[in-house]
């Protein structure tokens, strides 16, 4: 025992105001022996308070013998507020209404909730393992709870979710109730009653006249036929209100204890293997309850840690009382406040050996007074809380039903309790990720999101921003299959896209500004120089370029080879969730994909045209054309994913006869035939992507042609002015590209399953392979002689526009060879191409080579960069054409296949349509008319596309201008 003490009267203030709403902050700040003394500022009078085993004891005998009593102990507003219910009342009308109310909660009655409780709760946990993303399992235990609360007090089982809120206004209403009723909280009662009391009443009483009474405690109370309607109402309302918080408390704290607490999880996770292992069966499991071992122990532990529901039980004395205690004799006059102090008897250090530790197993060992030493409900031998039995029934369903989940806790979380509540709960809200059904028998119950790269880089001082946004950091989590690169990058895009306003060739494309050598980086792992300074478009902020290179820098580049696809997932459907309020412009729907003739199509009127060629010699088997891509084995991947690589073979009918893989002849019907095809569909999206366009149209083509220009052509000069249209705001566009794909652990790297050294040989191929010819000659050099490609046939007509186009600007200012080869600018811009692009690339100065090359880059960087770079319609389904694919798979996993996918939203950026007018940036009237003369060309040809494609397979819109740009974009 320790001494009576009279506390400050601030500090005492401060905790009665809490203490009135059952609200105790830090609850044993007053407690300075088992018998002490609390100001009550408000009500101008001291309580006296009792705590510890020996205190209670004399409490409970006081209040048996009438020395203490209810009536009276709580202030006016709060009797008003609560009306005559268990906790305000004395003698036989409390006595009588305990003794029914007890039954109504014990012995049958519990046994005929028990099947209602386990289908309630094993709902209700389905239902969070469907939900998928982040969730607040604080949240999730209110919501629970107040389903059980109403069915198990009031019957009812339908949607109640505006009453909930109804009595979270009554709850805090009872802290401005001291002198009076709180309005707010009366009139919340009274609705509650009107429109949830009134009519399950009425409803039970017709249940019970006809017989069919439902396993709840109203129907229950009314078939005893004792209580009045009136204080079956006071009662049941007070039981839904007052027992509510507590279970929530407790619930949501079976998780709290084990999240935060490495050693009590393991000890629960043990405890749980256990009891599974002895009864494997599950019906045996919900049948032997009583026989949980640790887990009970541990549902006791943290009721005794816990405070939930009332935690202090109030009495007046009728008379003056000497308490005589093992310590001394202290007097208590008649009329003073007394109180029973619950939650510190849990906690006393003469029951609890290292009370505030949390440790199960002391149920095991510990010799307890259970009636005074463990009252997480109430006190005494035959005064225990109705609720004591129904709320370890609940909190064992709960736990046995959450051994067939798991789950995974978002990191940085605040796992301390909120004391400002009723009944505290964790002030991080227990958010939670991946909540699924367990597989992994061995499995922890409870796991951390992330890995320990990702706490790493949350732990980051430039990573504050990310750490402190609760949104942000939910977001980063949600799906366990995207790593947290992903996350960043697809809220990252998707604000930059939000701001993208789409330019006009009259008003964005100005003329040329100025004339100088730009400031460049050198393009990593290659000696490509790329500019950073463009003069249609400033450079991105300075912020958003930094955040970009320290995420790709920063953000853990991990594999993730566990999660995949869940059986019979719509894999698109999935990428699409991620990314597509960004996706660019579909140009070709593929309703058949993964068919033999969906792989001819592809080849012949689709992707794979500009690669097809004729073989040198057809085959013993009729193979006569082919696209060989077998030379990308050589590239070096990542440990997990397969090898990039595979040769297909077509007859002169354009028919698949086989695939070559890894030295391995796969024909259509053999066993690997699908993962052939796979295989070969994954590689060429990749080489396209990676070499063809990216590499060849971008860093090659768009950022030779726009440094070149910038660079050695002054503002006036005509060529500049010709292909300022065509290399509009390529800079920073190709800067960008460079910053976020090319760089090691960028967009590119961590979509595809290239190495760093893959990515560099990657790299080196494609630039030793380059070839700058004209279309005619790439044509001729496919050799494709027994079927017409779309590719051809459409790409030829344009580049005849093109060309035409071309030639007569240039004609325009150079009427001979001789004025344009004496042209000291374009001579200037001739070499500089010469010595920056891959070599033969630039042929001998004259008109009609420069014609061609003119030509062939604007062809290039529009109809081009549309046949390679549009290709959306590829990437969104992970079994089509994966950029990365684990081997023996029929499809790209979750993550390589969204990071794809993102890059793809990145070409969503859209730049000014081929079919608009530019002329106005010309010098003259003359070569305004050529420019105008080309759009009018380019908008007629619109409609030859659209009309062979009403006669074609398979559409084919490449070189379709109603689908074209002018200049690169990504």
């Amino acid at each position: 025992m320790g001494n009576l003490t009279s506390t400050g009267a601030t500090h005492g203030d401060v905790h009665m105001d809490k203490m009135v709403m059952y609200l105790d902050g830090d609850r044993s700040a007053m407690m300075d022996g088992d018998l002490f003394v609390l100001e009550k500022a408000l009500a101008t009078e001291k309580v006296v308070g009792f705590c510890g085993p020996e205190a209670l004891k004399v409490f409970d005998a006081n209040l048996r013998d009438g020395t203490f009593v209810r009536h009276g102990a709580l202030p006016s507003g709060l009797n008003e507020l609560l009306g005559a219910v268990l906790p305000t009342t004395d003698g036989d009308a409390h006595a009588r209404k305990k003794k029914l109310v007890l039954a109504a909660f014990s012995g049958a009655q519990l046994a005929a909730y028990k099947p209602l409780i386990r289908t309630t709760i094993q709902n209700e946990h389905a239902k969070w393992a469907a939900h998928g993303a982040s969730m607040s399992l604080v949240a999730n235990a209110k919501v629970l709870v107040f389903k059980l609360s109403l069915l198990l007090i009031l019957g009812l089982e339908d949607n109640y979710d505006n009453s909930r809120e109804l009595l979270d206004t009554y709850m805090l209403a009872l802290r401005n109730s001291v002198r009076r009723a709180d309005p707010a909280g009366v009139r919340s009662r009274d609705e509650l009653i009107r429109t949830m009391i009134n009519p399950a009443l009425a409803t039970s009483h017709d249940r019970v006249h006809t017989g069919k009474p439902k396993p709840c405690a109203l129907d229950h109370l009314v078939a005893a036929g004792v209580l009045s309607d009136d204080d079956l109402r006071a009662e049941l309302f007070h039981l839904l209100c007052m027992s509510l918080g507590g279970l929530e408390c407790w619930v949501a704290n079976c998780i709290t204890a084990a999240a935060s607490s490495t050693d009590v999880l393991a000890q629960l996770t043990a405890g749980r293997d256990a009891f599974i292992t002895k009864y494997p069966a599950e019906a045996d499991r919900w049948s032997h309850l009583g026989d949980l071992g640790y887990v009970n122990n541990y549902i006791q532990e943290v009721k005794r840690t816990y405070v939930a529901g009332p935690s202090h039980m109030y009495a007046r004395a009728t008379k003056d009382t000497d308490v005589r205690t093992s310590e001394g004799t202290f007097h208590v006059p008649k009329g003073c406040l007394v109180a029973a102090a619950l939650d510190g008897t849990n906690k006393h250090p003469s029951v609890w050996a290292n009370p505030t530790k949390f440790d199960p197993s002391r149920f095991s060992t510990a010799k307890v007074d259970m009636a005074f030493g463990f009252c997480p409900h109430a006190i005494g031998a035959d005064r225990r809380c109705a609720g004591e039995e129904l709320s370890t029934l609940i909190l064992q369903s709960f736990m046995v039903s959450l051994f067939d989940f798991m789950w995974k806790m978002l990191p940085h979380q605040d796992y301390t309790l909120d004391t400002t509540l009723v009944n505290p709960m964790p002030k991080g809200g227990l958010m939670v990720v991946g909540f699924h059904r367990r597989t992994d028998l061995s499995a922890s119950m409870v796991e951390v999101a992330g890995s320990e790269e990702d706490w790493k880089f949350l732990s980051l001082p430039e990573a504050k921003v990310y750490r402190d946004d609760k949104e942000a950091l939910h977001d980063m989590f949600a799906d366990e299959r995207l790593d947290l690169w992903t996350h960043l990058m697809l809220k990252l895009l998707a604000k930059k896209q939000s701001m993208w306003n789409k330019p006009f060739a009259n008003q964005a494309i100005t003329a040329p500004k100025y004339q100088k050598t730009l400031p460049k980086i050198t393009l990593y792992g290659l000696k490509i120089q790329i500019p950073t300074e463009d003069e249609d478009w400033p450079s991105d902020p300075w912020n958003e370029v930094a955040t970009v290179k320290f995420l790709r820098d920063s953000c853990p580049l991990g594999d993730d080879f566990e999660h995949t696809w869940l059986p019979g997932e719509d894999m698109e459907r999935y990428v699409m969730s991620k990314v597509g309020s960004m996706w660019p412009r579909v140009n070709v729907h593929w309703n058949d994909r993964y068919s033999d003739r969906a792989l001819e199509l592809l080849v012949f009127n689709g992707l794979g045209q500009h690669l097809v060629t004729k073989l040198r010699t057809a085959h013993d088997d009729g193979s006569y054309y082919g696209i060989c891509l077998d030379f990308m084995q050589a590239l070096d991947v990542r440990p997990g994913y397969a090898k990039y690589g595979a040769d297909a073979y077509f007859n002169a009918k354009g028919k698949v006869t086989k695939i070559v893989r890894l030295g391995k002849t796969v024909h259509p019907g053999d066993e690997d035939w699908e993962y052939a095809k796979l295989c070969f569909r994954g590689s060429l999206q990749t080489k396209v992507t990676a070499l063809d366009h990216l590499l060849g149209i971008h860093i090659t083509v768009a950022n030779g042609l726009v440094t070149s220009t910038r660079e050695q052509l002054p503002p006036t000069h005509p060529l500049r002015r010709l292909l300022k249209p065509f290399t509009f705001r390529s800079v920073i566009i190709n800067y960008n590209a460079s910053y976020a794909l090319f760089w090691p652990k960028g967009m590119l790297h961590r979509a595809f399953s290239l190495s760093v050294e893959g990515m560099q040989q990657t790299w080196e191929l494609g630039l030793a392979n380059f070839k700058y010819e004209t279309f005619p000659e790439h044509k001729a050099r496919q050799n494709i002689d027994t079927t017409t490609l779309p590719y051809h046939e459409d790409g030829m007509d344009f580049w005849l526009i093109v060309r035409g186009f071309v030639g007569s600007y240039i004609d325009l200012y150079y009427p001979c060879d001789e004025s344009l080869t004496q042209d000291t600018a374009v001579q200037a811009f001739w070499s500089y191409l010469k010595t920056t692009l891959p070599p033969n690339s630039i042929r001998p100065l004259s008109k009609d080579n420069i014609k061609d090359f003119v030509a062939h880059a604007i062809f290039l960087v529009s109809s081009m960069h549309n046949h390679l770079g549009t290709i959306a319609e590829y990437v969104s389904d992970p079994a089509f054409c994966p950029s990365a694919w684990v081997e023996g798979e029929l499809a790209g996993r979750p993550g390589p296949c969204v990071r794809g996918a993102l890059i793809m939203a990145a070409t969503g950026f859209v730049q000014p349509s081929i079919k608009e007018d530019f002329s106005h940036i010309m010098l003259d009237d003359a070569a305004k008319a050529v420019c105008r003369k080309f759009t009018a060309d380019v908008c007629a040809y619109a409609a030859v596309v659209e009309g062979r494609n009403t006669k074609r397979q398979h559409p084919y819109q490449a070189f379709n201008p109603n689908t074209m740009e002018m200049a690169v974009s990504i």
